[in-house]
């Protein structure tokens, strides 16, 4: 039954009547637009019903009469009985709606929960004189609906960051004193706010995921110095040496990341490359790519940075300041007073 059902996700001809939303990772989603916002747009497609696309994901969006216009005009043929939702099921499915036809079969098992038919089209078996769900059948095996397929978790997670690729640093700071839980907090936020940085720059593919907070010294990532101020002391605002970073207390956005991928991808200077953060000009506000690097593209800040994250599949920067980016996922931060 499993494997009959997921034939059917095959029987919308390519040439079917629908609204058309593709989204930049190469989908095309058929079926109707019902919702159109600054956010983003709703489709009801034809064979896993609604689906929501966030702004930045969409490439274009193309109107027309769908499939969903005919079922409007062909439902009221069809008696709200069990035998008469059974039956505009099937003429759903022979359309191409299997979503709809799912919902009609649904909606006569609920006016009638012994309908043998319905049951069986919507693949749901009795066992033991009790109906059981197709999606319990499915939810009990451990898998979760997926774009028209029953996959594991780990498979559903692995498709969803293919197609927008992000990294989370998992990051460690500790004050080298004794400090009290409001400082420690506040340290918490600045790294909150890195993370919004760097998630702009990069344009949505690197942020803080975590960040454990300590004092009283010991190996971390960040060490803490200079509790009131922007800077480590002579001029400097960090320092990246080989085993942590030399921060201050009330550390700036830009110098977390700068001295952040100086520490973890080994990146030295780039005085060539004034509007890059990884020079020594502090109004600059991008990370340098191949298409803008003052030098062998290769050696690009951004190149460098996805070389270290090859299997991640990182994408050239578009450099387009007006695009809008998805919301920065939340950066959780560990607060522990020693």
């Amino acid at each position: 039954m499993i494997r009959r059902l997921s034939c059917l996700l095959f029987l919308i001809p390519a040439s079917a009547p629908a609204d058309e939303v593709s989204v930049r990772d190469g989908r095309k989603l058929l079926g109707r637009v019902t919702g159109e916002t600054d956010t983003g747009v709703t489709v009801l497609t034809y064979k896993d019903g609604p689906i929501e696309v966030f702004a930045p994901d969409v490439a274009a969006v193309k109107k027309s009469r769908s499939l969903y216009d005919t079922y409007d005009e062909k439902k009221s043929e069809f008696e709200d009985t069990p035998e008469g939702r059974y039956k505009l099921g099937q003429w759903c499915r022979d359309q191409g709606l299997l979503w709809q036809s799912r919902e009609e079969w649904r909606r006569a098992v609920e006016l009638d929960p012994e309908h043998a038919a319905a049951r069986k089209s919507l693949g749901d078996e009795k066992r033991n004189g009790a109906w059981v769900t197709f999606e319990e059948i499915q939810k009990k095996k451990g898998l979760e609906p997926f774009e028209g397929r029953w996959l594991k978790p780990a498979e559903v997670a692995k498709i969803k960051f293919a197609r927008r690729p992000n990294y989370g640093w998992v990051l460690t700071a500790t004050y080298k004193e004794d400090a009290d839980k409001a400082f420690l907090e506040s340290w918490g936020e600045r790294a909150r706010e890195a993370s919004r940085f760097m998630w702009k720059l990069t344009e949505g593919q690197i942020y803080v995921k975590e960040i454990t907070v300590t004092d009283r010294g010991g190996k971390a990532d960040f060490t803490v110095i200079n509790k009131d101020a922007i800077k480590i002391g002579g001029g400097a605002y960090a320092a990246a040496g080989a085993d942590t970073i030399t921060a201050p207390g009330k550390i700036l956005a830009y110098t977390f990341f700068h001295e952040l991928i100086h520490f973890k991808y080994k990146f030295p200077h780039c005085e060539k490359c004034k509007h890059c953060i990884m020079s020594s000009d502090p109004y600059a506000n991008q990370i340098c790519d191949d298409a803008d690097h003052k030098g062998p593209p290769e050696n690009s800040c951004w190149a460098t940075i996805r070389k270290h994250h090859k299997d991640l599949v990182l994408k050239p920067l578009t450099l387009d300041r007006r695009q809008e980016l998805r919301p920065v996922p939340e950066t959780k931060v560990v607060v522990r007073d020693r």
